[in-house]
């Protein structure tokens, strides 16, 4: 299954000239990104900050996770901070709502595939979330060579879907015929 997708528009992070870490979304909503002894947190933040220095801005996504093999359990923000990779934080409690609510995120080190977030968050290759939860039925038009873009990982999920027997041992290629 894939995340649901909750937001998706235009990030900036920047430091202040007073030395705090300051993310935007959209220009509309602004966080503190704070670093404790105890990893980092998000407060609700405003806009009335003065900027030293971007540090990173582009697009992001903000998708919920459930049953996703890739993605544990809970909202994700994923920044793109390259052509090809996406910064992922993970965020246990969601984003903080208030300006007194802070909230616990992890800021993983590892750098996320364009096409795997994009997968994960989108569906493959629809747009929105309404399409990617769609009936498999609709997906039996896809031609051998979509499925073949895919991951023995994704084509074993997508087999689990259609109740696919033995589909544990099958290869890659034979998971692709049985789905066709």
């Amino acid at each position: 299954m894939h995340g649901k997708l909750k937001k998706e528009g235009s990030y900036e992070l920047f430091m202040t000239t007073q030395g705090h870490e300051i993310l935007t979304l959209d220009k509309k909503e602004w966080y503190a990104v704070v670093k404790t002894s105890q990893g980092h947190i998000l407060v609700k933040s405003d806009s009335d900050h003065k900027k030293s220095k971007t540090v990173d801005k582009g697009q992001y996504y903000l998708a919920d996770f459930n049953d996703d093999p890739e993605f544990q359990d809970m909202p994700h923000l994923f920044l793109k901070d390259t052509k090809t990779k996406y910064k992922e934080f993970v965020l246990p409690q969601g984003l903080p709502t208030s300006g007194k609510d802070r909230k616990k995120v992890i800021v993983t080190d590892d750098k996320v595939k364009k096409d795997k977030v994009e997968y994960h968050v989108k569906g493959s290759g629809d747009k929105g979330s309404e399409k990617q939860y769609q009936d498999n039925k609709s997906s039996a038009t896809s031609n051998k060579q979509d499925l073949s873009d895919l991951t023995k990982k994704d084509l074993y999920e997508k087999a689990k879907k259609q109740h696919v027997t033995g589909r544990s041992k099958m290869s890659k290629k034979e998971l692709i015929q049985h789905l066709n």
